[in-house]
């Protein structure tokens, strides 16, 4: 593999998810393509044309330094071989929301209402329909560009928790990095928000698969002590 691929395929060390098996009963009917449009609805214009662009054009430097039957360890994409790459294609993308350390310290207001986009978003690749990676991009001097592909688990746990908890309003993709935890916020039939928490997040914060135990999702209120708490001894760590 050349260096410069290794660079991708090493670029991404995201964090890993699996997928949660019951529905929960609180969520809204789950409409595919009602999800899809509201969450298309929030890229921005190009976006999608350079990921795909990006995503062919690493998909062809693979290819080319892959043998057909093998597979390097640490290889970004879950699939078996090199040759079912040539089915990938983009499904939903979704931009990386986070709070910053301070502000989520200290508090006042609902987690909803202090986070803020990155800039950074993600696309889910898919491989005949199954969730194979992410696809992270970034705006760099005008431009969009990969920074790398990877994290499959994440790819399918948000690819199945959407499914479970996403309604008309599709969903925020949170990061919190100092807490080493992910969410999908949702909003539940009353227009609350809530907190899907992803496998980072139920195992940094300990926090139960809400689906798994066919319980809604927390709430802003549920969420902030602890994400408060785990931010917190980061922070006294860090200063050590």
């Amino acid at each position: 593999m050349t260096p410069r691929l290794k660079t991708l395929v090493a670029a991404l060390a995201m964090m890993m998810a699996v997928p949660a098996l019951a529905q929960n009963h609180q969520r809204q009917a789950f409409d595919a393509l009602t999800v899809a449009k509201a969450v298309a609805s929030k890229e921005p214009v190009g976006l999608r044309t350079s990921a795909e662009a990006g995503l062919r054009t690493l998909i062809n430097d693979l290819s080319r330094d892959i043998p057909a039957g093998t597979l390097p360890d640490g290889f970004p994409f879950d699939i078996n071989d090199i040759s079912e790459l040539k089915n990938a294609k983009l499904g939903m993308g979704f931009e990386v929301h986070t709070a910053h350390p301070q502000t989520l310290l200290a508090g006042g207001r609902p987690f909803e209402q202090m986070l803020m986009g990155t800039g950074i978003w993600n696309f889910v690749v898919l491989v005949d329909g199954h969730p194979a990676a992410l696809l992270e991009m970034e705006k760099v001097h005008g431009k969009w560009q990969v920074n790398g592909a990877g994290g499959s688990k994440l790819a399918q746990d948000v690819h199945v928790t959407t499914q479970q908890n996403a309604g008309k309003n599709g969903f925020r993709f949170v990061r919190i990095y100092q807490a080493t935890a992910d969410f999908l916020e949702v909003k539940d039939i009353e227009g609350k928000a809530r907190f899907a928490p992803l496998l980072a997040a139920r195992q940094s914060l300990r926090m139960p698969n809400s689906a798994a135990l066919e319980q809604a999702a927390p709430v802003s209120a549920e969420v902030l002590p602890a994400l408060q708490g785990a931010v917190r001894e980061h922070l006294a760590r860090f200063k050590q």
